[in-house]
C-alpha cells in the first residue's frame, strides 16, 4: 500500500536585505575579523611615535625639503662648485652636508644653515634619528633639533678628540676623551658632563630618550626628558 508522504512544516521567514545593505554587512563582518585591533594605550614616556615626514630632493643644484605635516616645500640653491657629501631624511629631520656647510630642514621650517669655518674639515657622515642629528668636525660638536628647527655648537679644543657618536629618537652624545656632551630635542643646548683624569669610556648606547654611558669608573645617564646627567660610583675591582 502505497503511504502519502508528509507534509513538512513551513520554514521561518528569511527578513529580505537590500543589496547596498547587505554589502555592507559584510565589510563589517571582514572588518571585525581581520582588522588590527590597536590597543588604547598612551606611549611611554621612553616611547616615540615614529613617522617619516620630511623628504629631500634634489635638482642639480636645487634642494628640496617636503613637509607632510604642514605641506611646506623648502628650497635652497646650492653655491657654483659646492659638493653635497651626504644627504638623508629621518622622522621630523633632514640632513645634508656639503663640502661649505651643513643644511638641516625640520618641520614648518626652511632649511637652516651652518657654515664651516676656514680650515675646518667638512665631514662626509651625520647621525640622525626621529628628531635629533649630530655632526662633529674637528673644531666642533654641531647638533641639530627638530622641535625649534635649530642648529647648536659647541667647540672642541685642540687636545679633544671624538670618542664615540651616538643618537636616539629625541636624545643625542658626543662623547670625547675629556667629557660627555648631551642633547635634547626639546633643548638648545649641549648639556656636559666632565670625565675624570684617566677616566676611561668603556661603552656608549642611545636609546628612544635616554643616553648610557659607562666607564670604568661611574655608570652616567642622559634624560632627554629631564636635559640631565645622573651617575652611580661603581665598584673597584
Amino acid at each position: 500500500m502505497n503511504r502519502r508522504p508528509r507534509a513538512l512544516g513551513r520554514l521561518p521567514a528569511v527578513p529580505s536585505v537590500s543589496l547596498p545593505g547587505l554589502l555592507g554587512l559584510l565589510g563589517l563582518v571582514a572588518s571585525l575579523a581581520t582588522g588590527p585591533v590597536r590597543a588604547q594605550v598612551p606611549l611611554l614616556p621612553q616611547e616615540v611615535e615614529r613617522v617619516d615626514v620630511i623628504a629631500i630632493e634634489r635638482d642639480g643644484r636645487e634642494l628640496f625639503g617636503f613637509d607632510a605635516l604642514t605641506g611646506r616645500r623648502s628650497r635652497l640653491r646650492l653655491e657654483l662648485g659646492e659638493e653635497v657629501l651626504f644627504q638623508q631624511a629621518r622622522g621630523r629631520i633632514g640632513l645634508v652636508l656639503t663640502d661649505r656647510r651643513a643644511l638641516a630642514v625640520a618641520p614648518g621650517t626652511d632649511f637652516q644653515e651652518l657654515r664651516f669655518q676656514l680650515g675646518e674639515t667638512a665631514p662626509a657622515l651625520g647621525l640622525l634619528e626621529d628628531r635629533v642629528a649630530l655632526v662633529v668636525t674637528g673644531r666642533r660638536a654641531l647638533g641639530f633639533v627638530g622641535a625649534g628647527g635649530m642648529w647648536i655648537e659647541e667647540n672642541l679644543p685642540p687636545n679633544e678628540s671624538l670618542a664615540a657618536l651616538r643618537v636616539g629618537a629625541t636624545v643625542g652624545v658626543v662623547t670625547t676623551n675629556r667629557r660627555a656632551l648631551g642633547l635634547s630635542a626639546d633643548r638648545s643646548t649641549f648639556v656636559e658632563e666632565k670625565l675624570g683624569i684617566h677616566e676611561t669610556v668603556e661603552t656608549v648606547s642611545a636609546r628612544d630618550s635616554i643616553v648610557t654611558l659607562r666607564t670604568d669608573r661611574r655608570i652616567l645617564v642622559f634624560s632627554a626628558a629631564q636635559a640631565l646627567w645622573s651617575e652611580q660610583d661603581r665598584r673597584l675591582r
